[in-house]
């Protein structure tokens, strides 16, 4: 009997571990959508799809499945409720009833209309009634039709003189591909087409160097990029006959030139001490853009006074700022300041330049740091300055 009782706890001790674990897994009874599919993915006008909302099942079941095409429900199954079935009016949607249930949904002679994105929503049978959703997105193109998909510039940010490559990503239909024409603008200056000798042409356009070698079907590649290729790219895929189809992409590249060396930092004085006003000026190699400037003091931001653009060489520009900082003993508190100037364009480009603010000139302006009630502080001010001026003179 004894033995019969340790048995018992043993096994109930099992089965309250594993309903733990379901209960870790699934989260107070409930259920996780993990998929929503769509078959298939693109499809010619006319056709037919599935789609297929994918969850682990569970003991309790379900309450209710919901369909949507965007925000508007179509569908709904509830297996508590008579009929389980319920179809939702949304234009140009067509449901095949009797094959659809708890997980799958079939749509019957699809629309052009009926492109965009879908969801399931899967609620639980307990009492949290937990919601879990999937979305996917479906393409219904023409009979032997396309679609492209993105026009990809790797990278889209291209320093002057350096390759740069364009990627045309697109599906076809059950048709041939007839062409892939390329612009810079309106301006078309490279084509590909399978069913032509040569498959590729390429049309002057000034600035634009074509590498046939590394170009395709798919992608061009640019070598020598000049300013004035910044802008607007397109590629336009045609199907083959008898559909004809075409479809468009576009994106947009930018060319710059990055500063050759380090921002230069100007201050009107060689040695500063607290109390006194510091005057400075930043001026970055020529680049364009123009690069984006701001003085740090101690890595503390510090606004500029005036900010210029001077053009330079080439179609280049300089940035300048200037800024009057006032010098507080808090700045001398680890010694002598730091005035960091940090010059920065886009993602490509960040780079600064520095300069200690010593205190170390033959007649330290200690008088000028003055307060009321601070003598004690002012001694030790002094104290600390004079020792700094001891160091910088054995290192100089």
């Amino acid at each position: 009997m004894a033995g019969e009782l340790k048995r018992i706890k043993r096994h109930s001790y099992i089965l309250n571990a594993i309903l733990l674990f379901i209960s870790m897994i699934y989260g107070a009874g409930g259920l996780r959508t993990t998929e929503l599919r769509i078959t298939p993915r693109v499809v010619q006008r006319g056709k037919n799809v599935t789609m297929s909302c994918l969850f682990p099942p569970h003991e309790y079941g379900v309450y209710s499945v919901k369909w949507y095409k965007g925000t508007q429900e179509f569908y709904r199954y509830s297996p508590l409720d008579s009929p389980q079935i319920r179809l939702l009016p949304v234009n140009g949607i067509k449901v095949d009833r009797l094959r659809s249930n708890e997980t799958h949904v079939f749509l019957i002679r699809v629309g052009a209309n009926l492109s965009g994105n879908y969801t399931c929503e899967a609620i639980h049978n307990s009492h949290a009634y937990p919601q879990y959703m999937a979305s996917a997105r479906l393409d219904v193109v023409a009979v032997g039709g396309l679609r492209a998909t993105d026009l990809r510039i790797s990278p889209p940010v291209v320093q002057r003189g350096n390759d740069t490559t364009l990627a045309c990503l697109y599906e076809l239909t059950d048709a041939p591909l007839y062409s892939v024409k390329w612009y810079r603008g309106r301006h078309e200056f490279y084509r590909y087409s399978p069913t032509e000798n040569p498959t590729t042409k390429i049309f002057p356009f000034a600035g634009i160097n074509v590498d046939l070698a590394r170009s395709n079907q798919s992608q061009v590649v640019l070598t020598r990029v000049s300013f004035g290729l910044s802008g607007n790219f397109s590629c336009e895929v045609t199907a083959d006959a008898p559909s004809f189809a075409t479809s468009i992409v576009s994106n947009t590249m930018e060319v710059v030139a990055l500063p050759p060396s380090l921002p230069v930092i100007q201050t009107d004085k060689h040695y500063y001490g607290p109390g006194d006003v510091l005057h400075a000026n930043c001026t970055s190699g020529p680049s364009r853009p123009p690069a984006d400037l701001v003085f740090l003091l101690n890595d503390i931001p510090h606004e500029a006074d005036a900010h210029q653009v001077h053009p330079a060489p080439e179609g280049l520009f300089r940035s300048e700022i200037y800024s009057s900082i006032q010098l507080w003993p808090a700045h001398y508190e680890r010694g002598a300041p730091i005035l960091r100037c940090q010059a920065k364009i886009v993602d490509l480009y960040k780079d600064d330049a520095a300069v200690a603010l010593y205190s170390g000139n033959s007649h330290p302006k200690i008088e000028r740091v003055t307060s009321p009630g601070s003598a004690g502080s002012l001694q030790v001010c002094q104290f600390l300055l004079l020792l700094q001026i001891i160091v910088w003179a054995n290192n100089t």
